[in-house]
């Protein structure tokens, strides 16, 4: 028998050796694709870790997952099981607003009630499909993959869903499992925004309970700490304030005069001008405030609170009380305070006066910010609106301002307002016009039987 040749093949490839790999050769587009789904999942992991305001997670969740799953849309749905509904403000496709429907409706019901990953090629070969959203947005729905999303406890919180694979495919079952990946990431990051969320609405409803409480003591000055909040945060946001400290300004704002509580009725609420004794006592209330607030725990982001709201009667010539802080001493929230407590105090009945003739108030608080409060603030004040602030005055009123009227205010500034106000010589029949409008609003809540003329 002849030898075989040298380097002759004489059967099959041999098996790879234990622990070698076998190659296999990856497309640039596979790469790309790969790439792009990495990519999006450390996207969907930073928002995880990165916000808790929960409408602006989730419409970065549903975008990235539309990205990462090669998907035409996306929708997160969470559940309430208060009303066993299943609601969503991130269908993309659909006008933003808040969408409800009870749970056990659609493919997304079907999932929320029995918590199973579902893959359906043609959503019109499956009777729990709902064809109206294609109806109303002239949408053609084909494959639809749906997966729950559970909490830490495993409790179901939520639908994480993804229409009409690319290129008309089907969802794979790769796909399953990448998308259970995200909603288990998405649901984290919705448990903990709304934690936060509760949490926020406690402290809220514990700064309004405390406010409730000192304002019922007296009608007559009832609804001063909400005006005073609505005004300052009003400035806040022609100031350019964030969010967050919006949301601080506002609980600093309402609870600013809580050391009222401490002060005796008889002073509080005397009618006539008080003596120096009864003024000193007065304003103790502000070290009231620092010293009450002082005592509640709050956390790192809110723990200037106290001396933000106590600050509201100090000075920029370091007269003020109760710290007798100056200038930059003083904390700009407790500077922006002083502005929107001094414009209501003026603005609103007290037991000794009627509101102050509004052309006056205007040259009070040009006056007060020579020495007293922040001429910068006291200019962006006058940037407000005056519909802004005639909704505020008026919020107690059962009768609402009247559409013309807001129209009309909506584009008045209330330095363009100050103009006509002030001026000797006889209005345009527009500008008078605007004062009878404003006067009627101004008046009607406080004076008995004043009319326009």
């Amino acid at each position: 028998m002849p030898e075989p040749e040298k380097n002759a093949p004489t059967g099959p490839d041999p098996a790879p050796a234990r622990g070698e790999e076998v190659s296999e050769e990856v497309t640039p587009e596979e790469q790309l694709r790969e790439l792009i789904r990495l990519r999006a999942m450390c996207d969907v992991s930073r928002a995880v870790a990165g916000t808790l305001d929960l409408d602006r997670l989730l419409n970065l969740v549903v975008a990235k997952t539309t990205e990462v799953m090669e998907a035409d849309r996306s929708s997160l749905f969470l559940i309430d099981w208060d009303t066993e509904e299943l609601w969503s403000k991130v269908a993309q496709g659909v006008r933003y607003m808040e969408i409800r429907f009870p749970m056990d409706l659609g493919l997304a019901g079907a999932v929320a009630t029995s918590g199973e990953v579902l893959n359906i090629p043609d959503a019109y070969e499956d009777e729990r499909f709902n064809r109206e959203v294609d109806k109303r947005t002239g949408y053609r729905t084909r494959s639809v993959l749906a997966v729950p999303m559970n909490d830490k406890a495993g409790e179901r919180i939520g639908v994480m869903q993804v229409l009409n694979k690319r290129g008309d495919e089907e969802f794979t079952s790769e796909d399953e499992e990448l998308l259970k990946s995200l909603a288990g990431q998405a649901a984290i990051a919705v448990e903990n925004a709304q934690l936060y969320e509760e949490q926020k609405k406690s402290f809220i409803s514990f700064v309004e309970t405390l406010t409730t409480a000192m304002d019922a003591r007296d009608p007559i000055t009832a609804g001063h700490s909400k005006r005073v909040t609505d005004y300052s945060v009003a400035l806040a946001e022609e100031l350019g304030y964030s969010e967050k400290q919006l949301e601080i300004l506002n609980a600093a704002a309402l609870m600013h005069d809580i050391g009222k509580i401490g002060v005796p009725e008889v002073v509080l609420f005397k009618d006539g001008k008080l003596d120096d004794e009864e003024y000193k006592i007065i304003q103790s209330h502000a070290r009231h405030t620092l010293n009450i607030l002082e005592k509640i725990n709050f956390d790192r982001e809110k723990r200037e609170i106290p001396k933000m709201a106590a600050c509201h009667h100090e000075r920029l010539d370091g007269e003020g009380y109760p710290l007798g802080l100056a200038g930059d001493e003083i904390p700009e929230a407790g500077r922006v305070l002083a502005i929107g407590d001094i414009f209501d105090a003026i603005t609103s009945q007290r037991h000794y006066r009627d509101r102050m003739e509004f052309e006056r108030v205007l040259r009070v608080l040009d006056e007060e910010s020579k020495g007293h409060i922040e001429p910068e603030f006291v200019r962006a004040f006058k940037n407000l609106t005056v519909s802004r602030v005639v909704l505020i005055m008026e919020q107690d009123n059962v009768e609402p301002v009247e559409g013309e009227d807001l129209e009309l205010f909506e584009n008045i500034t209330l330095l363009e307002l100050q103009e006509p106000l002030e001026q000797e010589e006889p209005l345009t029949d527009e500008e008078d016009h605007l004062i009878e409008r404003f006067n009627y609003y101004y008046h009607r809540s406080i004076s008995d039987g004043w009319v326009p003329d």
